[in-house]
């Protein structure tokens, strides 16, 4: 089972509205069900919403590994999560919600928690039993996400075999969501009833016959998704001098995040509200100008310096890159920068084919944001959610400058691909191009996809 990114984004943001009831997913959102052993009221956390007796503790235990800015506060909580109960503990509550609330490397670990405990085991198993569509996926990823597998006293339920066995699978599709409505229409916990929208929409699309995603919108709850760039609302007017600069990317911000409790309403503030010291942001900003200086692109990174001061100010991501088109593409040239390690990794990196000049020589000359150009786009990125693609984890990159705003649409991501290597270089004197993607190494390709991840910045350059 493998998905496009316009196909994966769909899936992620029906279960972000499902799980939360916004379309990019409320990362420090905390509902309180009875819903624990015995029916016990317990914590239920997150993007995609994991519960404290179920793998909350896992997610914890990731983000305190990943020097994120409440790591050491969470780790007295680890080894409590799941024995001791900590659904009335405010002030492990409270971390919950800041870290969602305000910390980058709390986003990446939850995308990448909610793609290895849920979306990947949901992706093996439509692949092990010969399901190819991706609304097939939507229902097997749904069903994952909500009750950790496919329920197999639900499936003795339909005479419909798998299509792995020789049956049909949108039948099979078709009978495990009716009777898995019914189930949920009919269940004893009103918690679960309450539920039943998502298998409303899921027969919706069915009835549809909307199997590959692309009949747009797709109503979650209520609320359409599709595949595009997410809208941007309007900006001041850039003064003459500074039309060259960036048109800063904004997202739809919730304000308030309701606790499910039938006893208490609590509201945080949405996870772009971050704080970061202005004494971190400034040492970070210092490791950054020194690295960048060794690897030759200092205007580059004063540009990226200067977006994050103006529009993002509350941002201080650990990673950033840099991709220098000024250089051939035999040579390394995405440049990784840790300011928190201070190290920087250099790597190879395609241009699109579309960006070759007349010579063909190895070198990006032409850039465009039009769809199917071929081109390669200047500009800075945002990097933020990733998903699992033709070619393995790859992460979708969001354009911030009108030279590269069509980089969702044009489906412009990070991914490995087989023609980026050394041995290429040796062979042709080159690396192979993409279709405008920065693609590296297959090898490096999750190193940079889970470095990015979750909001940190990089521009695609060219003097």
């Amino acid at each position: 089972m493998k998905l496009t990114a316009g196909e994966r984004l769909v899936c992620d943001r029906v279960i972000n509205v499902f799980e939360t009831g916004t379309v990019k997913g409320k990362y420090g959102a905390i509902s309180i069900y009875k819903d624990g052993p015995g029916g016990i009221r317990q914590i239920t956390y997150g993007r995609s919403q994991t519960t404290e007796y179920g793998n909350l503790r896992q997610l914890v235990e990731m983000y305190a590994a990943a020097e994120g800015t409440y790591s050491d506060d969470f780790k007295p909580y680890v080894k409590l999560i799941g024995h001791v109960a900590l659904v009335d503990n405010e002030p492990f509550k409270s971390l919950l919600r800041q870290a969602g609330k305000d910390d980058p490397v709390m986003w990446a670990t939850q995308d990448k928690f909610f793609d290895s405990v849920y979306f990947a085991p949901a992706q093996k198993w439509a692949t092990a039993n010969g399901f190819e569509l991706p609304l097939s996926m939507l229902v097997i990823y749904d069903s994952f996400i909500h009750s950790g597998r496919i329920l197999d006293f639900l499936r003795s339920r339909f005479p419909e075999k798998p299509p792995v066995h020789g049956g049909d699978e949108k039948i099979w599709i078709k009978q495990y969501v009716e009777v898995r409505h019914d189930w949920l229409k009919n269940h004893k916990n009103e918690v679960l009833r309450l539920t039943i929208y998502r298998t409303k929409d899921l027969l919706r699309e069915i009835s549809r016959d909307n199997w590959d995603l692309k009949n747009m919108p797709v109503l979650a709850n209520g609320t359409p998704v599709d595949d595009t760039p997410e809208k941007r609302p309007s900006v001041p007017a850039i003064p003459k001098a500074s039309l060259q600069d960036l048109v800063p990317f904004l997202g739809d911000i919730d304000e308030a995040d309701m606790v499910s409790d039938k006893t208490a309403t609590e509201t945080i503030a949405d996870h772009f509200t971050a704080t970061a010291s202005s004494s971190s942001v400034q040492q970070r900003e210092t490791v950054l100008r020194s690295l960048a200086a060794s690897a030759g692109v200092t205007p580059a990174m004063e540009r990226l310096i200067n977006y994050r001061n103006q529009y993002r100010p509350t941002s201080n991501p650990r990673y950033w890159a840099v991709v220098n088109f000024d250089l051939h593409s035999a040579k390394p040239r995405m440049f990784l920068f840790d300011c928190v390690a201070g190290t920087t990794t250099a790597l190879l990196c395609a241009h699109g084919r579309g960006s070759e000049g007349p010579k063909d020589d190895g070198y990006a000359e032409f850039f465009s944001n039009e769809d199917g150009s071929g081109c390669s786009s200047l500009g800075i990125y945002h990097c933020d959610v990733t998903y699992f693609g033709n070619h393995g984890k790859s992460l979708y990159l969001d354009g911030l400058e009108a030279t590269n705003s069509r980089a969702r649409l044009r489906h412009i991501v990070i991914h490995g691909a087989d023609y980026v290597s050394p041995e290429m270089v040796a062979k042709t004197g080159r690396i192979g191009r993409s279709l405008g993607c920065p693609a590296v190494e297959e090898g490096e390709a999750s190193k940079v996809v889970e470095a990015l991840a979750g909001g940190s910045l990089m521009i695609i350059w060219k003097s």
